[in-house]
C-alpha cells in the first residue's frame, strides 16, 4: 500500500500485490542484511484477523479486526489478470467522521527578536536551535508532498531529496513546519551554512537541481506539527504539538526532528555560540501556533547580528572589480511599514560566482528613480527594490547605518515590505504622526500568567487610539506604571516625567499645596510613549485641565465586596438607570476592567462644579443604601462591605481620578475598562454570569470595530442635574 490505507470511502488507494510470504513473516521484524532478499528494515505495521465476505480472483471483500486497521474494505484488481495493480476501497463510513479537509495554505508563525526570558521564567519556555536556512512548510498526504516557502511559493522541485519524507509519514496526512538547511561537513560537528544553501536556492532547471543535490545536499529540520489526519493542532499548546511531532519519529537521511530543550536557555545559548551556530528560538510552552503573526511567544535570540535588507542599487567596483558590482546599496523599512530607508552599502562577502549571480539578477531591475528619494550615495545605479539579501554586521550606527556589513546571500522567501530593522536588545522605533517613539524591551512579559508583553500593550493602545483619544483629550493624567510587570511593584506618577519628549503636552495645575505638571494625551505618539513607560493604567480627571474645577461628568463607582461580584453591581446599576430615567437623565455604563462597574451621568454643562456634583452623588448613594441596606453601602467602612456593593460617590472630587474608558488594567490577565450598553448589563444580571462583562484587549478591539465607541455619549450629551 504505497500511499497508505484509505480511511474514507471518498478516497481510494493504490494497492500492489506482492509475492506470497512464508508464515514466519507474521511475527518477524528487524533488519535483513544487505545482499539478502528484502534487505532493509522490516517492521510490523499492524496485526490481527480478518473475516472474508468475498474472495474472487479480481475482487476481495473483507472486514479487518486489527489493532490499527478496522472496518470493511474491498480490494479490486485494476490491471490485467496477471498484473499486480489493485485498488483498495473503504466500504464502511469514514473512520473519523469529524475529520476536516487539509488546509491548502498556512502562513507560518514568526518570532520576534529579543533577549532570553528571565531565568526565573525559564521553566515556562522551550529552547530550540535557530537554524540558518529558509523556512519550509510541508504538506504531506499519502503519495503527495508539497513544500512551500514562507511567502507561499512552491519550492518542492528545488529540493528533490526531501520527497522521501512523504514515505516516512506513511499513511498520515500532515502539515509540518521546519527549516531547510545545508550543512557544512568541513566543520565538526557539521553546522548549517547559508552560503552553501545559496547554491541550491536559485536553481530552476531540473538537471541543475539534480546535479547540485548530489554535491550540496539539504535537510529539513522539523520543529512543529500544525495539522494531522484531519485535525488542526494550531490551537493546542506548544508542548502538545511537540509531543505529537516527536511521536511521528521523523528521522531520516534528509529530515530530522531535533530535541527541544527545557530549563537553562542561557547554557544552551552559550553552547550554540561555541559551535558557531546562529542562536536560539525560545518558545512559550503553553502557546498556540499563530499563523502569520510575529508573536512574542516565540523569541529569536542571536549570537551574531544578522539583518535582512532590500537591495536598492549598486555602486561600480574599483580596481579589478571596476567592470563589476563593487558594493550593494541597501535599505530597510521601519517597523510600522513606512518608506524604505537607506541603511548603507555592502562591499564584502562576495565570491566571483555570487557577483555573477547578482549582476544577472539586478540587470533587468534597473530604474532611473532613487528608491530612497534623495538619500543614498552618489553615482549609484538604482534598481527596483524587490530583491532581498541577508548580511552580517557589527552594529547599527546612531544615524541608522549598518557598520561593517558582509554579504551572506540572497533571500526569496519574504516580501520586501517585511524587511524591517531588527534592533539589538529587542528595541523598536515607531514613527507615529511624524514623531519617533522608541520602545525598549518589546518582548518583555508584563502579565506573567498569560505571557502578554510590553509590545502587545503598545500595539493595543495604538490600535485603540481612535476610540480612547477623545476621552483622554485635555484631561490631566495620572500615570500608573508597572516597569517589572503586574506582579511586581508599581508606582503612581502625577508629575509628567522630566525625560519626556518635547512634543508631549503638559498642564500645570495647582493642587493647593503645590503645582503639578500633569501629562496630557493629545495624540497617538504620546499614547505610544506612555505604553513604553509600562504605564498600563490611565487614570484621568473628571474635568479638563483648562477648567479643572468644572467636571464634565458625574460617576458612581460600584465596587463589590466579596462574595458579591459584578452581577450584584449590575443589579445596583439597573436601579440607578431607572432612577435617572425617571429624572430624564441619560446614563452610560462601563466595566472597571477589574471587578466592578461604573455608571456615569454626562453633563458637559459649563456652569456645573464639584460643589454640585459631589453632594448629588452622595445623596443618591445614601438613598440607595436606605432603600436596599442588604445590597448597598455608601460608606468606605470595611466592616460594612462584605457581600454588598459600595456605591462610591467620593470620586466626584477635583483631586480624584477614575480609570479611563478603554484603559488596560493590571489584573491577572490584560482586561480592559470597557463600555457596555444597558442590554448587556441586564443580560449579565439575568444570567448571573460575571464572565459576560469581562473583556480582554482583543475582545475590545473587535467590539470597537463592530460597534464603534459605545461610550461616546459621555462626551456629547449635555444635561443639567436636578435638585435632589
Amino acid at each position: 500500500m504505497p500511499n497508505g490505507i484509505p480511511d474514507d470511502p471518498k478516497r481510494n488507494r493504490k494497492a500492489i500485490r506482492t509475492e506470497d510470504h512464508p508464515l514466519e513473516y507474521l511475527e518477524f521484524h528487524g533488519e535483513i542484511p544487505r545482499g539478502h532478499y528484502g534487505a532493509g528494515t522490516m517492521t510490523i505495521w499492524d496485526s490481527g484477523t480478518y473475516v472474508a465476505e468475498k474472495w474472487r480472483d479480481d475482487e476481495v471483500i473483507v472486514t479487518f479486526h486489527g489493532e490499527r486497521l478496522r472496518g470493511r474494505y474491498a480490494l479490486i484488481r485494476t490491471g490485467p489478470a496477471d498484473g499486480q495493480d489493485w485498488l483498495m476501497h473503504r466500504m464502511d463510513p469514514p473512520a473519523d467522521p469529524d475529520a476536516e479537509p487539509m488546509p491548502t495554505a498556512i502562513v507560518p508563525m514568526l518570532a520576534q527578536p529579543g533577549r532570553l526570558p528571565a531565568a526565573r521564567e525559564s521553566d515556562r519556555w522551550a529552547f530550540e536551535i535557530k537554524w540558518d536556512g529558509v523556512r519550509g512548510l510541508v504538506y504531506s498526504e499519502p503519495g503527495r508532498l508539497r513544500i512551500e516557502s514562507r511567502n507561499g511559493r512552491d519550492i518542492s522541485a528545488s529540493y528533490p531529496e526531501l520527497r522521501a519524507l512523504n514515505r516516512a509519514l506513511s499513511h498520515h496526512r500532515a502539515i509540518l513546519d521546519g527549516e531547510i538547511v545545508a550543512f557544512d561537513d568541513s566543520t565538526h560537528p557539521p553546522r548549517p551554512s547559508f552560503a552553501r544553501l545559496q547554491q541550491r536556492m536559485h536553481l530552476t532547471a531540473e538537471s541543475q537541481v539534480r546535479r547540485r543535490a548530489r554535491d550540496v545536499p539539504v535537510a529539513i529540520v522539523l520543529f512543529d506539527l500544525l495539522w494531522l489526519d484531519g485535525h488542526s493542532l494550531m490551537e493546542r499548546p506548544y508542548d502538545e504539538r511537540r509531543a505529537a511531532l516527536e511521536a511521528l519519529d521523523l528521522r531520516g537521511p534528509a529530515w530530522q526532528t531535533p530535541a527541544a530543550h527545557h530549563g537553562d536557555g542561557a547554557a544552551l545559548l552559550e553552547a550554540t555560540a561555541a559551535q558557531g551556530l546562529e542562536g536560539l528560538v525560545a518558545k512559550r510552552r503553553d502557546s498556540p501556533y499563530e499563523p502569520g503573526r510575529r508573536s512574542s511567544c516565540w523569541i529569536k535570540v542571536k549570537n551574531v547580528n544578522r539583518q535582512e535588507v532590500v537591495i536598492a542599487g549598486w555602486l561600480p567596483g574599483e580596481g579589478r572589480r571596476k567592470s563589476r558590482i563593487g558594493a550593494l546599496v541597501v535599505g530597510v523599512h521601519d517597523e510600522d511599514g513606512g518608506p524604505l530607508r537607506y541603511a548603507g552599502r555592502v562591499g564584502t562577502g562576495f565570491t566571483e560566482q555570487t557577483l555573477d549571480l547578482l549582476a544577472e539578477r539586478l540587470a533587468p531591475l534597473r530604474v532611473q528613480d532613487n528608491p530612497f528619494g534623495t538619500d543614498g550615495p552618489k553615482g549609484a545605479i538604482w534598481v527596483r527594490p524587490c530583491l532581498l539579501a541577508e548580511v552580517e554586521h557589527t552594529e547599527w550606527t546612531p544615524d541608522g547605518l549598518l557598520r561593517h556589513p558582509s554579504f551572506k546571500g540572497l533571500r526569496e522567501d519574504k516580501d520586501p515590505l517585511e524587511v524591517v530593522r531588527e534592533r539589538p536588545g529587542d528595541a523598536r522605533e515607531l514613527h507615529l504622526d511624524g514623531r519617533v517613539v522608541k520602545v525598549s524591551n518589546w518582548s518583555k512579559v508584563l502579565w506573567p500568567q498569560t505571557g502578554f508583553t510590553k509590545g502587545q500593550l503598545v500595539d493595543f493602545y495604538l490600535r485603540i487610539a481612535p476610540a480612547i483619544l477623545p476621552h483622554l483629550e485635555g484631561r490631566p493624567l495620572t500615570l500608573k506604571r508597572y516597569p517589572d510587570g503586574v506582579d511586581a511593584q508599581h508606582f503612581y506618577e502625577k508629575n509628567s516625567p522630566s525625560h519626556r519628549p518635547e512634543w508631549v503636552q503638559t498642564a500645570r495645575i495647582s493642587t493647593g499645596r503645590k503645582a503639578i505638571d500633569f501629562t496630557l494625551v493629545a495624540d497617538v505618539a504620546t499614547l505610544g510613549w506612555l505604553a513604553n513607560l509600562a504605564c498600563i493604567e490611565l487614570h484621568t480627571s473628571l474635568a479638563r485641565a483648562d477648567a479643572i474645577e468644572r467636571p464634565t461628568m458625574l460617576v458612581f463607582d460600584l465596587d463589590p465586596g466579596p462574595p458579591a461580584d459584578i452581577v450584584a453591581c449590575c443589579e445596583v446599576a439597573l436601579v440607578l438607570r431607572g432612577l435617572f430615567d425617571g429624572l430624564g437623565l441619560v446614563s452610560v455604563a462601563k466595566t472597571s476592567g477589574s471587578k466592578g462597574l461604573q455608571v456615569y451621568l454626562p453633563l458637559n454643562e459649563p456652569d456645573v462644579t464639584y460643589d454640585v456634583t459631589k453632594p448629588f452623588a452622595k445623596g443618591v448613594a445614601e438613598l440607595l443604601e436606605a432603600q436596599a441596606p442588604d445590597l448597598v453601602v455608601s460608606r468606605q467602612t470595611k466592616t460594612l462591605r462584605p457581600g454588598k456593593v459600595l456605591v462610591d460617590w467620593s470620586q466626584n472630587d477635583e483631586h480624584k481620578t477614575t480609570i479611563c474608558v478603554y484603559s488596560v488594567r493590571a489584573a491577572a490577565r490584560p482586561t480592559v475598562s470597557t463600555p457596555v450598553d444597558w442590554d448587556e448589563v441586564q443580560a449579565c444580571y439575568d444570567a448571573g454570569d460575571p464572565d459576560l462583562l469581562v473583556f480582554d484587549t482583543e475582545a475590545v478591539l473587535r467590539r470597537v470595530a463592530q460597534r464603534g465607541d459605545v461610550f461616546a455619549p459621555a462626551l456629547s450629551v449635555v444635561q443639567r442635574l436636578p435638585p435632589l
